[in-house]
């Protein structure tokens, strides 16, 4: 309410009263309006008691043009007064009296139009001829930075409703018989509005200058160097009240607030540290809700102007600079893990629609970083741990950051499916690898639900490859010596990983793997069944517990067969343990696969007597120096006696004379063995462990083992390729080339991604075997 401004005279108490035409106040809601006006905002109550000199007035019967001239003069008398801030020399009754005697005689149009005539001079005149228009146009012609036309105008705003409030009481009766009766006419008091509106508000030079004055006032207030805030609340109060907030003040406001913000990020956006311009561009949507709030008075107009400065604010800030900001400092911001300024970035970047730009860049970021952890082979060893760290940091920042958001969540997975299969098959080895490391007994520290958590964490890796044969292959030879070495942390985990492999990729591609689970526990009970027959007693005397699995060759890798020389009691119990293998399984072979035979040696040294657990060359090699604990062995005698080739003997050697526990010693001394070294039992070996391993380093996977998984999964993906070929024919009989191409993809694209010229040859090789043949130039029929 305007009670709030400093009055100069009677205090007025008016409402948002629309000044034009368009928003005149219906007659049935004036009385209501009217009563506000005069009882309320301290306004006076008129009582009207009768006076000594109200004789003088003359009666309504002998009213005539000279007496509306008189009465028109003492009204016009009276207004020159309170025009300049005077109290009328009349009584108000008086006064009131002749209004409502000249309205009574149908005088009331001339009176009205007498009025406004005067309330229209008195604003032209003095307020705008005589005081702001000046000043205005000295503004207008020198632009200064302390234009006070805001102040100017307000004090005059104070003035004027004053004096209309005195004026509306003079005319009460004109304002509630004729007036209100009237529907081409405002009351008194919106027509004083209405006119101060049209003479000063919207006066192009006034006008003009009073925005600037306020557009000042808040950029003042943006720069906290504004020290009185009340001129601001006054001018914008009185804007509102005039209703011409929307169409005057709200554009300049907010075209002057798109100007500050622009200078703002120009003189920042590309030099301030980016954490620092996302906290500056949330600190400014902030003050300019907490400004709005402050000075912009009208809760209609409230909201409506808080979302126009805070659109301004961010597509100035941020919608204009998106490209500039994500270029400058998102990956930077990605590397640090800055979950705040990420979180922020995103929320401002989302409210613009810019969340797009956000993606792409969080995409290229994920593939470039996953790149270089995958294309490196010197980072092999490290890669899969570095993937896992990576992928949970994107998790974290997803989740914290980025609400959880679907676009970016798939993203990330589509950038991790691009740059992990940059690199031929080798993620998948190294996945396979990494499994093999978590379910080794050495990892038996680790407790059941960390184990658990960690499978799942690698197999999310294992999804985003595509070379799963690869990854099988792999997975399949480490399964087998960490089942037939009795190297597996846990049963019970190496059970749980099946199940995750067999949910994810179906239950063909586990078939082989769970073959050699039940080949293991089939050779359990083949063995307590040897241990109580009559094959078993020989094994027993000679001091031989023997253990023995029986192997489907279907499902186990491939091992070279190795012509080792056993000593005669070795050789004796395999004897009869095939013996009693085929007395219970007719028409089977046995083939002796003695690389991964491995043995427990109780041995005897001068400082005291250990367990040995070695490898069964190993153990082969040791026992030679039984019957000759004083003398040495060559480098030739060994590899006559143990009929090993040059590799392998030269491996079990090295593991026993120079490794860690070195129960051989050797001559010449060195990390390298040769033809014509000589070996002798080291009569001083000792160490505090009873049971002790000495490394098997013909587990180690060399360069040439590697090369054969790979040329295996090769062979075994032509037979696929081929075989499903010969399916799609077999079904469609008629093929297009391309259609035949896209669906050998199509089915074989869980085993890993197929080049198109393996396709073609392969389908070569069976136009070659007769199983298709060409017809015309792109048409493949099948030959059944």
């Amino acid at each position: 309410m305007l009670s709030n401004f400093p009055s100069r005279g009677l205090p007025l108490s008016l409402d948002s009263a629309t000044l034009t035409k368009s928003s005149r106040l219906a007659a049935a809601q004036r009385p209501k309006r009217q009563k506000q006006l005069l009882g309320s905002g301290g306004a006076r109550r008129l009582t009207l008691t009768p006076s000594s000199n109200s004789s003088s007035v003359a009666s309504p019967d002998a009213l005539s043009d000279s007496y509306f001239n008189s009465t028109w003069k003492s009204l016009n008398l009276a207004l020159n007064n309170v025009f300049s801030d005077q109290s009328p020399d009349a009584s108000f009754e008086a006064l009131y009296r002749g209004v409502e005697n000249l309205c009574r005689v149908d005088k009331a149009r001339s009176l009205w139009e007498n009025l406004k005539m005067r309330m229209a001079h008195h604003i032209s005149v003095d307020f705008v001829k005589n005081s702001l228009l000046p000043a205005a146009t000295a503004l207008a012609s020198t632009p200064s930075t302390d234009n006070d036309m805001a102040d100017r105008i307000v004090d005059v705003w104070g003035k004027w409703t004053a004096q209309l409030k005195i004026v509306q009481h003079m005319f009460f009766y004109l304002d509630r018989s004729y007036l209100l009766s009237s529907s081409a006419d405002l009351s008194i008091v919106d027509t004083g509005l209405q006119m101060f509106c049209k003479l000063i508000i919207e006066n192009e030079v006034i006008g003009s200058q009073l925005m600037a004055s306020l557009m000042l006032y808040f950029e003042r207030n943006r720069s906290h160097t504004l020290a009185d805030s009340h001129a601001i609340s006054s001018a914008v109060e009185m804007i509102s009240t005039l209703d011409v907030y929307r169409t005057i003040f709200h554009p300049q406001f907010v075209e002057a607030t798109r100007l500050h913000y622009r200078k703002l990020a120009d003189a920042n956006a590309d030099s301030m540290p980016i954490p620092e311009y996302l906290n500056l561009t949330l600190d400014s949507l902030a003050f300019e809700s907490e400004q709005a709030t402050q000075f912009l008075l009208n809760h209609s107009t409230r909201s409506n102007t808080i979302a126009s400065v805070k659109a301004v604010v961010k597509a100035e800030m941020i919608q204009s600079r998106a490209k500039t900001l994500v270029s400058r400092g998102f990956d930077a911001l990605l590397d640090a893990e800055d979950i705040t300024s990420l979180s922020n970035m995103y929320t401002l970047f989302s409210q613009l629609s810019q969340d797009k730009l956000l993606v792409a860049a969080f995409a290229e970021y994920i593939k470039r970083e996953g790149l270089g952890l995958v294309i490196d082979p010197a980072n092999d060893a490290s890669m899969v741990s570095s993937l896992l760290g990576f992928k949970r940091k994107l998790d974290v920042i997803i989740d914290s950051a980025f609400s959880g958001d679907d676009n970016l969540s798939n993203a990330m997975r589509e950038s991790f499916a691009l740059f992990i299969n940059k690199r031929h098959n080798v993620p998948a080895e190294m996945i396979a690898k990494y499994i093999d490391e978590l379910l080794r007994a050495g990892n038996k520290q680790m407790d059941d639900a960390e184990l658990e958590a960690r499978m799942a964490s690698v197999l999310v890796l294992f999804r985003f490859i595509q070379g799963k044969d690869v990854f099988e292959a792999f997975y399949k030879r480490d399964l087998a010596k960490r089942l037939l070495l009795n190297r597996s942390a846990s049963d019970d985990a190496e059970r749980s990983m099946l199940t995750l492999l067999k949910d994810e990729c179906g239950n063909s591609f586990t078939q082989k793997l769970e073959g050699m689970f039940k080949d293991t526990e089939i050779s359990k009970d083949f063995m307590a069944s040897f241990k109580n027959s009559k094959y078993s007693a020989a094994a027993r005397e000679a001091g031989i517990d023997l253990y023995v699995n029986a192997l489907s060759q279907a499902f186990w890798p491939s091992y070279p067969d190795t012509a080792l020389a056993l000593p005669r009691e070795m050789s004796s119990a395999l004897e009869n343990f095939e013996a009693f293998y085929l007395s219970k399984q007719s028409g089977r072979k046995i083939s002796w696969r003695h690389v991964l035979g491995h043995c427990v040696v109780r041995a005897s040294f001068p400082r005291g007597k250990k367990e040995l657990s070695m490898s069964l060359f190993q153990t082969v090699v040791l026992l030679l120096f039984n019957d000759v604990t004083n003398e040495s062995l060559t480098y030739e005698q060994i590899k006559k006696a143990t009929n090993l080739d040059d590799a392998d003997l030269t491996r079990t050697l090295q593991s026993l004379a120079c490794g860690k526990l070195r129960v051989l010693t050797k001559e010449p001394r060195g990390k390298d063995v040769n033809p014509g070294d000589r070996f002798t039992i080291n009569l001083k070996f000792e160490d505090k462990a009873y049971r002790l391993r000495i490394n098997q380093v013909q587990l180690r996977e060399t360069p040439e083992e590697n090369k054969q998984v790979h040329e295996m999964v090769k062979r075994d993906r032509e037979y696929e390729i081929q075989g499903v070929i010969v399916r799609i024919m077999k079904t469609h009989k008629t093929v297009k080339h391309v259609e035949l191409v896209r669906q050998t993809i199509e089915m074989t694209k869980e085993r890993g991604t197929l080049d198109l010229a393996d396709i073609k040859k392969n389908i070569e090789k069976l136009i070659n075997k007769d199983y298709m043949e060409r017809q015309g130039a792109d048409t493949y029929v099948y030959l059944s």
